[in-house]
């Protein structure tokens, strides 16, 4: 499964192996607000994906977790970066 994130270099496309619940936690990288996807297996480890502002709309349906967005629907994590 791709998932289309952004990152603070532009939009890319991230995979996870099909069967894998994802889930969104939110924290720092690199002293920045961020999101981290996690693909949570049970057999395996769990795949972690940090540094991410945002995730496509329409990517979200393969979320367990929501995306945190502004009334407007601007990223959260985005919202806060272009604040500063």
């Amino acid at each position: 499964m791709e998932i289309c994130v952004r990152q603070p270099d532009g939009w890319e496309t991230i995979s996870f192996p099909s069967g894998t619940d994802i889930e969104v936690a939110g924290g720092k990288t690199n002293g920045q607000l961020a999101l981290t996807l996690i693909g949570k297996r049970d057999d395996r480890p769990h795949i972690i994906e940090p540094g991410i502002l945002d995730v496509k709309v329409s990517d979200e349906q393969f979320l367990e977790t929501e995306v945190p967005r502004t009334p407007d629907g601007t990223s959260s994590v985005l919202a806060e970066l272009v604040s500063k």
